[in-house]
């Protein structure tokens, strides 16, 4: 297997003067790609497609590519673009992350790609409550190696119906494809993908900042921006009627029907396990996905009547479980909370290309007087380490 290391990174801006998500670009469709990714984890992430194991719901559109891969711990597979896509373009590759998340207050886009023929593509979603698509025409795009690239479609984009401005927050997410070239044009192409990750970075909110130890010291900084998801879940889309919840989000917990303030859209609520003695949220993925070499959960939590929880992820391949106990916990508001299964897991620990098809959050206690609450779980693969500058 061929494994290209990733040598480049791009954050497309507007090709007008500089914009901000209240003051977008003149002209929005197009932009070009310069070099920056994101630095911190997002408030949200609403949707992503890594390649590697599809959900029962989800469409992924093109070919799986399994020789050339960027080089990512645990990665398997990448999607490249076939065609031709009608009248529309050479090749066409993209996914449609069902059951259509709700997009956020300022909507952004990363992935690695691998193109040749041209330094252009076409990147565009649609939304099902606007019945309409958004598109960004990128340029300046790297050829014949892999690369990273994140779009601001809040700022960029342009509607294809020519409404004015971009999609809201709380619509929903429906199909992403890529389009590069034109048919019949006589070109040879090549276009790849992989770690599709859409996110909100609210510019109104704080970095989150994440307690880590290092040796005898306690120091706080923000989350670096993941290097690939493996598991979501944000239960906002899909959970209504049961039937829908069972199968976009099967497991055991129960849909939040008066949610504590500062919620999203919706939440899960825990429910008693067996045994009545504990409560617990219970979330399968099949089908099970590939860790990375190292893992962690990001998730959000409200809690009353219990000070601590269990965090366990199963681990298929080992038939094992891997739990990391939290204690002193804030009660009765909700708190971002990062864990490493890699490091703060008892015993054995989670290895690389290992398989994990569920994760469990779980209390003490059990009824009217426990209250656990579960938002924005993200699975995923951190970001490596920086290179320490050389010795003198």
């Amino acid at each position: 297997m061929a494994l290209l290391a990733v040598a480049t990174s791009a954050y497309v801006q507007a090709q007008q003067p500089a914009a901000t998500a209240s003051q977008p670009a003149k002209r929005r469709g197009s932009a070009v790609a310069e070099n920056a990714r994101p630095a911190h984890f997002p408030h949200r992430i609403w949707a992503f497609s890594g390649f590697e194991a599809k959900p029962p719901t989800f469409g992924w559109f093109g070919a799986e590519e399994k020789q050339n891969i960027p080089a990512s711990p645990g990665n398997p597979a990448a999607r490249r673009g076939t065609g031709p896509h009608g009248k529309h373009a050479a090749l066409m590759t993209g996914m449609n992350p069902v059951p259509g998340p709700c997009m956020g207050q300022l909507n952004c886009m990363y992935c690695r790609y691998y193109l040749k023929g041209t330094d252009r593509a076409t990147f565009q979603h649609f939304s099902l409550s606007s019945s309409d698509n958004c598109n960004i025409r990128v340029s300046g795009l790297k050829q014949g190696q892999w690369s990273e690239l994140t779009l601001n479609f809040t700022r960029d984009s342009r509607r294809n119906d020519g409404s004015p401005g971009a999609f809201k927050p709380g619509e929903r997410m429906d199909d992403l494809k890529v389009f590069v070239g034109t048919p019949g044009d006589g070109q040879s192409y090549e276009m790849i993908i992989d770690d599709v990750i859409f996110f909100d970075a609210n510019p109104a909110l704080p970095d989150e900042e994440v307690s880590k130890r290092e040796t005898s010291r306690l120091e706080r900084q923000p989350e670096p921006f993941p290097n690939r998801v493996i598991f979501l879940a944000a239960f906002d889309t899909g959970i209504r009627p049961e039937s829908g919840r069972a199968k976009y989000y099967p497991g055991e917990w129960a849909i939040a029907e008066a949610p504590p303030a500062g919620s999203y859209w919706s939440v899960a609520q825990a429910v008693p396990a067996a045994g009545g003695k504990e409560s617990h949220v219970l979330l399968k993925f099949p089908p099970p996905r590939p860790l990375g070499s190292q893992t962690k959960l990001r998730f959000r939590y409200w809690l009353r009547g219990a000070d601590s929880m269990k965090l366990i992820l199963h681990n298929a391949t080992a038939n094992a479980d891997h739990a990391v106990q939290l204690k002193e916990l804030k009660q009765g508001q909700w708190v971002t909370q990062y864990v490493d299964f890699s490091k703060q897991a008892a015993g054995r620990k989670p290895k690389l290309r290992d398989l994990a098809d569920q994760l469990r959050f779980v209390v003490p206690g059990s009824g009217q007087n426990v209250r656990l609450y579960v938002d924005e779980v993200v699975l995923f693969e951190p970001a490596p380490p920086p290179a320490r500058p050389a010795q003198k």
